[in-house]
C-alpha cells in the first residue's frame, strides 16, 4: 500500500518534470536545493541556540552550586563561632560587670581612678539579655586608658564598648584624661522564667 502511494507520487513528479522546459527544471532544482539548504542552516542555527541555552543553564546551576557551597562553609564557620560565643556567655553568666571592671582596673593599676559604674538599661532580645552600663574614669594617662581598654576588650568577657569618650586637659604639666565608656554586656536568658 505504502509502496504504491510512493510510486504514484514519484510518477506524478516525473510527469511534472517531463512537462517542464530545461530552464524551469533548473529553476525548480535550484529552488529545491535552496530550500533544503535553508532547512539545514535553520536547523543548525536552532540547535546552536538550544545548545547555548542549555550551556547558560548549566553555568547558572554551577554558579548556584558554588554559592550554596560557600554559604554552607560560612554556615559551618558561623555555627562554630556561635558555639564559642554561647560557651563564653555561659561561662560569664553570673559575672558582674562592675566587679569585672574593678578587677581589671586593679590589674592595670588604675583602681583609684574608677569613679563609677552604673547600669542604665536592660532589654531582652530573643535568648539574650543586654544590659547597658556607663563607666567613668578620671585623671588617667593615655597609656593607662589604652591599657585598660585593651585588657577589657581581650578578656573574653561578653561585652561590647559602644562608645568611648576621652576628655583631655593639662594639670601640673601633665596631660590627664577623663574617660567615659558606654558598655553593653550580654547573658543568656534563663530558661523557665515567668511568661
Amino acid at each position: 500500500m505504502i509502496e504504491q502511494r510512493f510510486n504514484a507520487v514519484a510518477l506524478r513528479i516525473q510527469d511534472t518534470l517531463a512537462g517542464l522546459s530545461d530552464r524551469d527544471r533548473k529553476l525548480l532544482i535550484g529552488l529545491a536545493s535552496g530550500a533544503a539548504l535553508a532547512i539545514v542552516v535553520g536547523g543548525f542555527y536552532a540547535m546552536n541556540s538550544a545548545l547555548a541555552g542549555i550551556q547558560s543553564q548549566v553555568e547558572y546551576r554551577q554558579d548556584a552550586l558554588m554559592r550554596a557551597q560557600v554559604m554552607a562553609a560560612e554556615f559551618q564557620a558561623n555555627e562554630a563561632t556561635a558555639a564559642q560565643i554561647s560557651e563564653k556567655l555561659e561561662e560569664h553568666k553570673a559575672a558582674n560587670l562592675s566587679a569585672f571592671l574593678e578587677k581589671t582596673a586593679q590589674t592595670v593599676g588604675i583602681a583609684d581612678n574608677l569613679d563609677s559604674v552604673k547600669a542604665t538599661s536592660t532589654s531582652v532580645t530573643g535568648d539574650l539579655e543586654e544590659t547597658l552600663y556607663a563607666a567613668q574614669f578620671s585623671k588617667l594617662s593615655l597609656e593607662a586608658a589604652t591599657n585598660f581598654l585593651y585588657e577589657i576588650e581581650t578578656s573574653g568577657f561578653p561585652l561590647v564598648i559602644q562608645s568611648a569618650r576621652f576628655k583631655s586637659r593639662r594639670s601640673k604639666g601633665e596631660r590627664q584624661i577623663k574617660l567615659a565608656l558606654d558598655i553593653a554586656t550580654y547573658k543568656p536568658v534563663s530558661d523557665g522564667g515567668e511568661g
